[in-house]
């Protein structure tokens, strides 16, 4: 076992972290199945308004790969298809019959077994290959290559964020059966990176058939592009796939159970969330399914994922196929504070030390979504670099992004890192710059172009 010590970077110590306590959230009446959470897929839908679904069964697929299906977490009648611009589809909404009394049936799920093909081919069929995520690129794995590694991710040092080793405490016997199924799927070593020195990771540490790697220091310690430019750097033209452990719980819980594995762990927390802890859901259950189905209100952002890397959602919006944490902050709409920088500000969280806290740092501190000023062309103080773990100049990559130099960016390490690895950098940038968005258009262009 090899520890990894991460020296640049920067913990955000939020209030309103997720208490260690799990509960069964209440069956939702609804859910919704979105497709915003998988760019790069075209679906078709596979049922209409009225059809009566079973937990499992293929909703829509994916018209560039179609035997990659996306399944219903509940047993019920389908109530609404949405679509958007040029009719393509962006919702899917199931009415839950379990939430009403009814009896919960499954549909019939491919089998585990098989060679490496078939392996795969039941995956997609099973509603489960997009758990898997590709490096480079950082989208659902594509192609028919084995990858050169599958990197496990057991830890997550973004605020806010669950405890992976928490959420699939008690579940060794589904994990291991994952990793027994990853096996099958590449010649490469699996990686599993942990926490050094966490808790409740006895689970993880005794499993079978995989090569674990500990992880200390700041955020983004915790993520798998930090863990890949440690353990083993991508070569050119390799490719990696990724998940993390609660991914591979539910993955084996379909091998072992031949299930569709519905049911996933989410932290809920932040300083406006009505409560803070794990809960047991359906994926695509409301967020109101973790306040007891009562409405969020007030002036609030929720987030499907971290505040530094997450996708706002209504306060009524759906919980992810992938979802492992939801983040409640203020907005911050219409707040102003008096004479805004030119005052010390001792309480405000932040990284630069014009802000006075870190005389004093506190154990934690309240956010809101507020920008704190305006966007201003990049200007190189170093504040992205000493942030950045990986070996790579991140200024310069974005501006040759900016300058549609593809060549350039990827010699810069393009290919290294996706929005997750660069979201510190967007958080300690005095010029407000989306840093993920700009990773993200040169990633687009660079598959555009390949």
């Amino acid at each position: 076992m090899t520890t990894h010590t991460i020296t640049k970077g920067f913990d955000l110590r939020l209030a309103g972290a997720p208490g260690r306590t799990l509960a069964d959230a209440p069956e939702p009446p609804l859910v919704c199945l979105e497709t915003v959470e998988f760019p790069g897929i075209k679906p078709k839908v596979l049922v209409k308004e009225g059809d009566t679904v079973a937990t499992g069964q293929p909703i829509f697929l994916d018209k560039i790969d179609r035997e990659i299906v996306f399944c219903s977490p509940v047993t019920g009648v389908v109530k609404a298809i949405e679509y958007g611009a040029r009719r393509f589809l962006q919702r899917v909404v199931i009415e839950n019959a379990s939430a009403n009394g009814g009896t919960e049936s499954f549909a019939p799920m491919p089998k585990a077994d098989g060679d490496r093909a078939a392996l795969r081919q039941a995956l997609k069929n099973a509603g489960l290959w997009h758990l898997f995520v590709q490096r480079p690129l950082g989208k659902m794995a594509r192609g028919e290559a084995a990858p050169a590694a599958i990197f496990v991710n057991g830890m997550d040092t973004a605020p806010l964020a669950a405890d992976p080793a928490f959420a699939t405490a008690g579940r060794k016997a589904a994990l291991q059966r994952g990793i027994d199924v990853l096996r099958q799927l590449t010649d490469g070593v699996i990686y599993l990176s942990l926490r050094a020195a966490g808790s409740d990771q006895s689970d993880l540490r005794d499993l079978r058939g995989v090569e674990i790697h500990d992880f200390a220091g700041p955020h983004p310690a915790g993520l798998v592009g930090t863990h890949i430019s440690r353990i083993q750097p991508l070569k050119t033209g390799e490719v990696a796939w990724t998940l993390r452990a609660q991914d591979v719980a539910r993955i084996g819980e379909w091998a072992e159970t031949g299930r569709y594995p519905a049911h996933i762990v989410v932290a809920f927390g932040g300083s406006e969330a009505p409560a803070n802890g794990y809960f047991r859901t359906r994926h695509g259950a409301p967020v109101t399914a973790l306040n007891g189905g009562r409405p969020l209100a007030g002036d609030i952002r929720v987030i499907d994922g971290n505040v530094l890397h997450g996708r706002a959602i209504a306060p009524d919006g759906a919980l992810g196929f992938r979802a492992t944490s939801i983040a409640v902050i203020a907005e911050g709409t219409d707040k102003r504070d008096l004479f805004g920088w030119a005052l010390p500000q001792p309480g405000r969280l932040s990284f630069h030390r014009s802000v006075m806290s870190w005389l004093k740092p506190r154990n934690e501190y309240t956010v809101d979504a507020r920008l704190h000023g305006g966007h201003r062309p990049i200007v190189n103080i170093g504040a992205w670099e000493a942030v950045m773990p990986l070996d790579i100049y991140p200024t310069y990559l974005c501006r040759a992004i900016q300058c549609g130099d593809l060549d350039e960016a990827i010699k810069l390490g393009l290919l290294e890192v996706t929005e997750e690895d660069v979201a510190l950098c967007t958080f300690v940038d005095p010029c407000k710059i989306d840093v993920g968005e700009v990773i993200r258009n040169g990633l687009d262009l660079f598959e555009k172009e390949g």
